[in-house]
């Protein structure tokens, strides 16, 4: 039962008896609540990350737990672009049982980006990212691994009916140059049995605390009518799928399992374009509700990780979509990240119903960004930059809308 509910309860007593119990309920949960810091996109800034954590006094100097019993909500896209990559993961990974056990928390959600590496769509992997997964047997696994696909392009070429592909120095160089050392272990630890893979696939894509919806990219009017829980169940079903469709490809003989997405797409368009390939009717079903990527929750526009609507619309559009979003997400605020504000300031919405936090943390990547983090303690949030001193953005709780009258 909510606050408000409750103050509904009690009118019957008498306008007195009213105020004074919703004042002490809500006073008690007011001291109840824990300090909250949420912090947006680091793209693999991990300096900058630690830092901006340090300033929130959620970690100390070192980067181990100084938070207490803080609630620390990291809001996806904690790589990808910058150097970091494996050292940002392993950071937020040793700050959870810190976290845990001084009573504390770290909510790490999925943004995009941790997506894109699960499912192999590798566009934004920095170089750096690739050397950091390297040792002294990559170029052996490169080799083989080179071998292997020119066995598999034969034996496809033959089956299909295609011209078998080159397979001398040229297109072998050709092929090492886009999977560089280190290239075979990253895909191994983003998959479902390797240490990140696993590790984010046990993630969510929202949180709520205290009536406060945090997400990578938001709720869209697509989703309108869908809870918080009906969104993660829908992106933890994807990747379900998306796995075991993968596991099915390479079983089938159709792709290697360290094959990236672009390389699965083509293997996929070659079987269906090839005549008298694909025989069976729910075969070709799977592969092209495969294909038709666009639709994915885990990759739509739309989705809770690519949507971009709270940055872009309008304050009427906002004002207009905002009482049924909150509603089926049982919030009074949303707080999220994947579109960087500019100017390297976080940014309040519609009276207060949401919270853009994404102030372009990687340094060189948005122009005049910086590391920010939204602070929510005792009903009051609060911006906290670099040197800088806190900056109240809301005093008053969150703007209540129609759900919770």
């Amino acid at each position: 039962m909510t606050r408000f509910a409750s103050f509904r309860r009690q009118r019957r007593f008498g306008p007195s008896l009213a105020l004074a119990a919703a004042f002490c309920l809500a006073a008690a949960t007011a001291a109840a609540a824990p300090r909250v810091v949420a912090v947006g996109d680091v793209h693999g800034d991990l300096a900058a990350f630690r830092a901006i954590l340090v300033e929130a006094g959620v970690v100390d100097a070192n980067g181990a737990w100084a938070g207490g019993d803080a609630v620390l909500v990291q809001l996806g896209d904690l790589i990808d672009r910058g150097p970091k990559m494996r050292g940002t993961l392993d950071f937020v990974m040793a700050l959870e049982p810190q976290a845990s056990q001084r009573g504390g928390r770290v909510v790490a959600l999925l943004g995009n980006h941790e997506v894109l590496n699960m499912t192999g769509d590798l566009r934004y992997v920095a170089p750096e990212n690739y050397a950091e997964f390297a040792d002294a047997g990559s170029e052996k696994r490169r080799s083989d691994a080179w071998s292997a696909v020119v066995e598999l392009r034969k034996r496809r070429a033959k089956k299909l009916g295609l011209p078998e592909p080159p397979s001398g120095p040229e297109a072998r160089q050709a092929w090492l140059a886009t999977h560089p050392p280190g290239y075979l272990e990253q895909r191994e630890a983003f998959g479902p049995g390797g240490a990140y893979g696993r590790w984010l696939r046990g993630k969510s894509a929202s949180f709520l605390l205290e009536e406060t919806a945090f997400l990578h990219g938001g709720v869209s009017p697509a989703l309108s009518g869908a809870s918080l829980e009906e969104i993660d169940r829908r992106v933890r079903e994807d990747l379900a799928t998306f796995d075991a469709d993968r596991q099915t490809f390479v079983a089938e003989g159709l792709i290697l399992s360290f094959f990236d997405l672009q390389e699965t797409f083509r293997a996929l368009r070659e079987e269906l374009e090839a005549p008298g390939a694909v025989k069976d009717a729910a075969r070709r079903k799977v592969y092209e509700r495969f294909l038709d990527w666009g639709s994915w929750t885990i990759n739509a526009e739309d989705g809770p990780l690519w949507f971009r609507g709270y940055s872009k619309w309008s304050d009427a559009e906002g004002d207009a979509e905002m009482p049924r979003l909150l509603r089926a997400a049982h919030a009074g605020r949303f707080v999220v990240g994947h579109s960087v504000q500019s100017g390297g300031r976080i940014r309040e919405r519609f009276g207060g119903a949401v919270f853009l936090v994404d102030t372009g943390m990687l340094a060189g990547y948005a122009p005049g960004g910086r590391a920010s983090a939204l602070e929510i303690s005792d009903g009051v949030v609060s911006a906290i930059y670099p040197g800088e001193p806190r900056r109240v953005l809301e005093q008053a709780p969150a703007k209540k809308i129609a759900w919770l009258r």
